[in-house]
Order: structure tokens, then sequence, then C-alpha cells
């Protein structure tokens, strides 16, 4: 507990610091056609929890490829850095998401347990959570909100659970302790962006626990599912619509549902209360139940979609 508060403490100092040193150094988000804000804002405020959970996973856990991931995240959060600072072509970002999705498979699944095709299924996977996470990074609190319901919901049940895991809890923890300090600049009204130097590490920190959950058990696989649920909707429908309408799917816009949604109400507050009320209410219940029974699980997982799909349809029939 110490050493939570420690870093707790550490990421707080570091934002402190950030956001005193952020301006001179161009890390500024000017509004433009595609976002939600309408002033200046600073950028890149993910660094901070990043820099210190990377710290964490390299002194503190105990996986196969511990050092070599915790050197990754540090790697995304560069990547995430200079995509702020200076842009980067898109495809050069998704491949590097790609590499790292591949590696972290190769490191993590069993040795001669995994084919191929399967290694590549779940690194493309593992890319594809990385970029979710970018994609949704476009509200005041909501992408930070998610990480640390994810975590919690995680922590809580990787502790209590049916199926323990100490390494996946500890992890949870320590994303929720480095987390959490940043909610406090990024809760609507934002003084301070996660960025890309955030997101894209989260996303992929997300990912390992996704795996680190699913080779535990597979209702812990599903019970990270459940949790992820909302920006997996929100992403996967805005996706297809964009590619059946045969617009390009990686160009930035605000097609995606949380975005239709606060254009309409007119502020992010609702919006990423709503996430926090659907997490408590309908989520965790949920990620809770498909661990500790073995009732239809599948059928949770479908349920754990109907707010989602629900918040996509309503934004879209209300544009």
């Amino acid at each position: 507990m110490m050493m939570l508060i420690a870093m707790a403490f550490l990421v707080s100092l570091g934002l402190w610091a950030f956001v005193h040193v952020a301006p001179h150094w161009g890390l500024v988000d000017q509004p433009s056609s595609r976002s939600l804000h309408t002033t200046p804002t600073l950028v890149s405020g993910g660094i901070a929890p990043m820099l210190v959970l990377a710290a964490g996973l390299y002194t503190t856990m105990d996986f196969p490829g511990t050092q070599a991931v915790a050197l990754m995240t540090l790697v995304l959060t560069a990547i995430g850095l200079l995509d702020d600072r200076h842009g980067l072509p898109s495809g050069v970002r998704f491949l590097c998401y790609l590499a790292t999705g591949l590696l972290l498979c190769w490191l993590l699944l069993p040795a001669g347990s995994a084919s191929i095709t399967l290694l590549v299924m779940a690194g493309v996977a593992v890319a594809w959570c990385i970029n979710l996470v970018n994609f949704m990074d476009g509200a005041d609190g909501l992408a930070a909100t998610q990480a640390l319901c994810v975590a919690m919901g995680m922590g809580l049940i990787a502790t209590f659970g049916t199926v323990p895991n100490a390494q996946l809890a500890w992890l949870s923890a320590m994303l929720f302790a480095c987390w959490a300090p940043l909610l406090w600049f990024n809760w609507p009204p934002a003084r301070l962006f996660m960025g890309d130097a955030g997101a894209i590490p989260l996303g992929f920190v997300l990912a390992l626990m996704g795996l680190m959950a699913l080779l535990t058990d597979l209702s812990m696989g599903l019970a990270w599912l459940i949790l992820m649920m909302p920006f997996l909707v929100d992403t996967g429908f805005t996706l297809c619509i964009r590619i059946l309408a045969g617009e390009p799917p990686h160009i930035a816009h605000r097609e995606h549902a949380y975005q239709r949604l606060i254009a309409q109400v007119g502020s992010p507050l609702p919006i990423t209360l709503g996430l926090l009320g659907m997490q408590v209410i309908w989520q965790f219940p949920l990620a809770v139940t498909v661990v500790n029974s073995t009732v239809f699980p599948s059928l949770l997982v479908l349920l754990s979609a109907i707010p989602s799909v629900a918040a996509v349809v309503y934004a879209r029939l209300r544009a």
C-alpha cells in the first residue's frame, strides 16, 4: 500500500512539474475542426503516469519478459510524445503498434502453444487495443475514467475472484495509483490532456492486462472483455460504419458515439459520468458474475454490450 501511495505522489509531482514546463516545450493542443475543446489545452500529460508505471513494471513484477514489456511501454510513450509534438504518419504508428503487439504476445504466450496464425491474430488484437484507446481519448476524463474502472474491476476480480492472479492484481493496482492523479487534471473541464503520450501506452497496458487475464482463465479474459465493452463497441461500430460508407478509417474524425453525444449535450461531463455509471451499475456486476458462475458466459458478454450499443444507436439517430 505504501508503494502505491508513493507512486501516486510521484505522478502528482510529475504532473505539477509538467504543467509548468509543457508550454515551453510546445505541448499545447490547439482547437481544430475535429476536436471537442475550444481553448488551447496542455497535452501529453500521460507521460508522467506512464513513466512511473513503467518503472513499477520493471522493478516489482515478475512474469515472462517483464523488463522488455516495461521498455516497450517507454518506447510507446516516446512515440506518443513525438506524435503529440510533431505528428507521425498513421501508417508508421500502426506498424509500431503491431510490432509491439507481436512482441508482447511472443513473450507472454507459452512456448510451443501458439501457432504463427494465433500469434499474429493476438498481435493484431493488441495493436487494435492500443489504437482504440487513442481513438476514444477525445473527451475530458473519458479515457482516464475507463482506465480506472478497468483497473479497479480487474484488480478486485484478480484478488477476490475464484481464479486469483497476484501479478494481474498488482498491475491493476499500479495502473490505478498512477492514473488517478491525472484524472484530477483531466476531469471536465480538462486543464490537461493525456495526449498520445498517455493514450498509446495506456492501450498497451490494458491489452497486457487482458492477455494476462486470458492466460489465467477464460472467465478472467471474458471479465476483461466485459469491462472494456464500452470502448470496444464504440470503436468497432464506428469503424464498420466508416468502412461501409467508403471513408478512410485511419483519418481523424468526429464520428464516434461519444463525440456525437457530447456535441448534442454541449458538455463532456454527462458522457464521462454516464460511462462511470455504466461501469459501476452494469459492466462490473456482469464481470464478477462471469468469473464466479459457469452459466451462459457468452450470454453475459452479449448482455454487457447492450448499454453501449444503445448509446451508439441513440447517438446516430439523434444526429
